[in-house]
């Protein structure tokens, strides 16, 4: 009983393992989109899309096509191996022009000829000569004979090409005199070097050669296929005249017939073929990683090239000024508006104020007005910029294959491009919280002005005290506390109250400036990250997650 269960589970792991493959090639495919060649990521999505087409339909058929050069004799050795008489059906193919099929097995083939381009007059059901238990062993072959590949016209070296993509397992029948042909194994047999497993060469026409003979060219013929790449090809001597090596390749075919896994192996053998092609390129280093020191001091850089220092002190100043305007002595502080806003002298008052309001309509105006009076970076700022963002493009790229490589810097140098304008903006949009005034400072500007009014009105007394006195008038009684009036009292009194808590006030608005620049700095920073984030960081690290997905799905497809 467990035999049996091993025997049925083997084949569905084996699809499963190939489907892996085929899905892992295919998001290796798209990490490498616009990254590595596209001639090998457009054959990679060729061979996804064979490869889903081709297991979707019968996995109970093993497509076998016999293909070689003028006068290899393959047209001869289907023959043989089918009992059909080829001139008995020249009516349907009267040359090699266009491939044969021959199907043995009542298993519908329709679908995967189809498939083939296999037009409906060239294919045949077999009606074999063979003991019936053979036939049996055959069930669900589908040979082909195929044009051949150097034929002098173009169409038959097309369908050759074409179809030896698209088999289950190819049967290179090779001649004597044409087994080294450059054109066979250059065009054909190394670039399919990682297929050894379902290929097979067939030496034909050994009844024209000695023993000696035949042995020394089964030998070189080995040779020059391992010299190929192939590292166990498989070689048989045939002669469709002698009927030599045709139990031997009708054995083989059994085999492949029987165990229904030559699609899945083909299958396999081409992700493995495209998936080596890509490694070549894509590498299988380990991922680089950017250091959060070099995102730290590539965000210093640009706080120092995008005036942040200045700002920062601009909204301290501000708030400074603001706050005396609000709460210092009306006598004072008058003379406070002589003095420019700092923010306003930077144009970013109107900005801050605007975004307090959620008033963002005309922001990219605001951004141009507001940057045009910030300090430019001098030459040592914008250095020391272009030495961050090289630090971190240089660290994502070591050790990279140069596609990689390439693809990191490319893709960290279309938006560096535009990393000035942005810090520009990045300033300009910061809510700097200058529309956002302390509860207190109200407060206070209604003690000053009632401070002043008392002031005021003590003045006012003691004025009109001094005009009666110049009048000759007799002088009104004084109201007396302490045996001081009430009129100086409410003079000097309110005056010394109000300077006092101006006094006070300033030392509160100290802190708070402080506060309101720290608070400025770290908006503003918060800003400035996002710049390098989405400017270098993460364009980056997207390269560098395509990089590992595309590694780990290649080794997985390879494995």
């Amino acid at each position: 009983m467990t035999g049996t269960v091993d025997t049925v589970e083997a084949p569905v792991r084996a699809a499963t393992d190939v489907l892996m493959k085929i899905d892992a090639l295919e998001a290796a495919a798209k990490a490498g989109q616009g990254r590595l060649d596209q001639v090998v990521l457009t054959e990679a999505t060729q061979i996804v899309d064979r490869a889903g087409q081709r297991l979707r339909m019968s996995g109970e058929l093993t497509v076998v096509a016999l293909a070689g050069a003028t006068g290899s004799g393959k047209s001869s050795l289907f023959n043989a191996m089918t009992g059909l008489d080829l001139a008995a059906i020249g009516t349907r193919r009267p040359t090699s022009s266009m491939p044969l099929a021959c199907v043995w097995g009542e298993e519908p083939a329709g679908e995967v000829l189809s498939w083939l381009g296999i037009p409906r007059r060239h294919q045949v059901q077999h009606r074999s000569s063979l003991e019936e238990q053979q036939s049996e062993d055959l069930d669900g072959l589908v040979l082909l004979d195929l044009p051949d590949h150097d034929s002098t016209e173009v169409e038959h070296r097309l369908i050759v090409d074409r179809l030896v993509e698209l088999v289950d397992m190819l049967v290179w029948v090779v001649d004597p005199q044409k087994y080294a042909d450059a054109a066979l194994h250059n065009r054909y047999i190394k670039p399919f070097a990682s297929h050894s497993g379902v290929m097979v060469f067939a030496l034909n026409h050994i009844d024209k050669l000695s023993p000696d003979q035949q042995k020394s060219c089964l030998n070189d013929l080995d040779r020059l296929l391992k010299a190929d790449g192939l590292k166990s090809p498989t070689v048989v001597a045939t002669s469709a005249v002698s009927g030599d090596g045709l139990d031997e390749v009708r054995g083989l075919l059994v085999k492949r017939v029987s165990n229904k896994r030559s699609a899945r192996e083909r299958l396999a053998a081409d992700v493995d073929r495209v998936s080596d092609r890509m490694a070549s390129q894509c590498g299988n280093v380990k991922t680089p990683e950017i250091a959060e020191a070099d995102i730290t001091e590539l965000v210093e850089a640009l706080s120092d090239a995008s005036g942040l220092p200045v700002v920062v002190d601009a909204v301290r100043r501000s708030y400074l000024q603001r706050a005396s305007a609000a709460a210092g002595w009306p006598l004072t502080k008058w003379l406070g508006r002589f003095q420019p806003d700092p923010l306003r002298r930077l144009q970013l008052d109107q900005v801050s104020r605007q975004q307090g309001k959620e008033l963002r309509r005309s922001a990219s105006n605001e951004v141009a007005t507001a940057r045009a009076s910030l300090p430019a970076a001098t030459p040592v700022q914008r250095a020391r910029m272009d030495t961050a963002v090289r630090t971190i493009t240089n660290k994502a790229a070591e050790g990279l294959s140069r596609p990689w490589a390439d693809s990191v810097r490319s893709a960290i140098r279309r938006r560096e491009e535009s990393l000035g304008d942005e810090l520009d903006q990045a300033v300009a949009r910061t809510d700097l919280g200058i529309a956002n005034n302390p509860g207190w400072w109200g407060a206070a500007r209604f003690v000053q002005w009632l401070l002043f009014a008392v002031t005021l009105a003590g003045g006012v007394w003691l004025a009109a005290l001094l005009v009666a006195r110049i009048a000759g008038l007799d002088d009104p009684p004084l109201p007396k506390a302490g045996g001081i009036p009430y009129a100086w009292i409410m003079l000097v009194g309110g005056a010394v109250l109000g300077i006092a808590l101006a006094f006070v006030c300033r030392l509160f608005a100290t802190g708070g400036a402080a506060r309101r620049a720290r608070a400025a700095e770290n908006a503003l920073r918060a800003e400035l990250e996002k710049v390098a984030d989405s400017h270098v960081v993460a364009p980056a690290r997207e390269e560098l997650e395509a990089y590992t997905t595309c590694r780990d799905s290649l080794a997985a497809a390879r494995g």
